[in-house]
């Protein structure tokens, strides 16, 4: 089996959907990912072997296989095979292990995993309803409830015992620790810029609020239970973005002269309850630890995905991980979710942050709807 390293990656600022990407097509977004990660790794287009892609609202801008429309748009060779795939917000971080697993087995050297999503232009829940039809027939509903995310969370919230000034503490500091980050640049060496007509359309993501607080969060009301603990300040924002990033074989790294930023040491994909949907990172951080013959106490740092608050609180209680270690620069609570894009985007900054210096070893792990879990320990030198 072949190790696999991250040797180069791309994201875009994130965007908060009807804002400043409304009028930017998801393949242009993705294409922009692409070109400066190939560029980034100083190698040709012909040198990979394929590309993977997540996206979860495969309608409209972004149907007909957008992974291959970005590839073509980018001026990339027509001769490789591009796929689109749809594991939920889990997607862009699964591409990457399903690209890892190409690589380990032999079958490829290099592969472009990435993700994109533009709920500007496929609003969320705009793939299924009156007139389009449903994903849960009465064969599904009648073993599982399949409840929205946000009830979702409601419900391990109950089970958990996660209390309002909990999440909104949680919630504030995503933002306080985001704005901090870009305020030291901890984001540059991840970032591509847009552009339009006049220029760069964002210098940074658009959702981070420096003056967010818990006393501006206690204010909110709940958005999905009257009488829940979930509001706006303690949930991910709906955003448009892409990333993407480049997997390497020794031999690969060799061959091109590329340097890794991080090694995959392990990966691990496992369900959950669909109706408690959120418990996935915890099963997937179980899995990935044993596959890493690590225990969680060989990790130095954590990127868990802030689809919500509760699920984030849920894990660190139960995996006895201090908030000190986990999100250090923020997550998608504060730099906006992009659904499919949020994995890839996490797993390029988690490799940077080893890169420079925090830590040997990473863990990301994310939780995807109808329960789902996905997550990956990196390792660096």
């Amino acid at each position: 089996m072949s190790r696999v390293a991250i040797v180069a990656g791309a994201r875009t600022p994130f965007g908060k959907a009807g804002r400043a990407y409304k009028d930017v097509h998801p393949v242009d977004l993705l294409r922009t990912a692409f070109t400066a990660t190939i560029k980034a790794a100083g190698i040709s287009g012909e040198d990979i072997d394929r590309a993977l892609v997540g996206c979860t609202h495969q309608m409209g801008d972004q149907t007909l296989n957008i992974g291959r429309n970005a590839w073509l748009a980018a001026g990339l060779t027509h001769t490789k095979s591009v796929l689109t795939l749809d594991a939920q917000c889990c997607s862009g971080q699964e591409v990457a292990t399903l690209g890892a697993a190409l690589i380990g087995s032999g079958q490829a050297d290099l592969v472009m995993v990435g993700g994109v999503e533009s709920l500007s232009r496929v609003a969320s829940g705009s793939t299924f309803g009156d007139g389009i039809g449903n994903p849960y027939p009465p064969s599904l509903k009648s073993l599982w409830d399949m409840p929205h995310q946000g009830m979702s969370a409601e419900r391990m919230a109950r089970k958990y015992e996660i209390t309002r000034e909990a999440v909104d503490a949680y919630g504030a500091a995503s933002h306080q620790r985001a704005a901090e980050a870009w305020k030291r640049g901890v984001m540059t060496d991840e970032i591509v810029l847009v552009n339009g007509p006049r220029g760069s359309l964002l210098e940074m993501d658009e959702g981070v609020r420096p003056g967010a607080t818990v006393e501006s969060a206690a204010a909110l009301s709940p958005v999905f239970d009257p009488d829940g603990i979930v509001t706006a300040a303690s949930s991910s924002q709906l955003s448009d973005g892409a990333a993407a990033v480049l997997l390497a074989s020794e031999k690969a790294c060799e061959k091109h002269g590329l340097d890794p930023i991080a090694w995959i040491a392990a990966t691990a994909s496992t369900g959950a309850d669909p109706d408690i949907m959120m418990e996935g990172p915890i099963h997937a951080t179980a899995e990935v630890l044993a596959r890493a013959g690590i225990d969680i106490g060989a990790v130095d740092t954590f990127e868990l995905h802030e689809a919500f608050a509760v699920p984030v609180l849920v894990w660190m209680d139960q995996m006895g991980v201090s908030h000190d270690v986990v999100n250090i620069h923020g997550g998608g609570i504060a730099l906006g979710h992009p659904f499919a894009a949020s994995g890839t985007r996490q797993l390029l900054h988690l490799a940077h942050h080893l890169r420079r210096g925090g830590g040997r070893r990473g863990l990301q792990a994310m939780c995807g709807g109808g329960g789902l879990g996905s997550a990956t320990v990196l390792e660096v030198p």
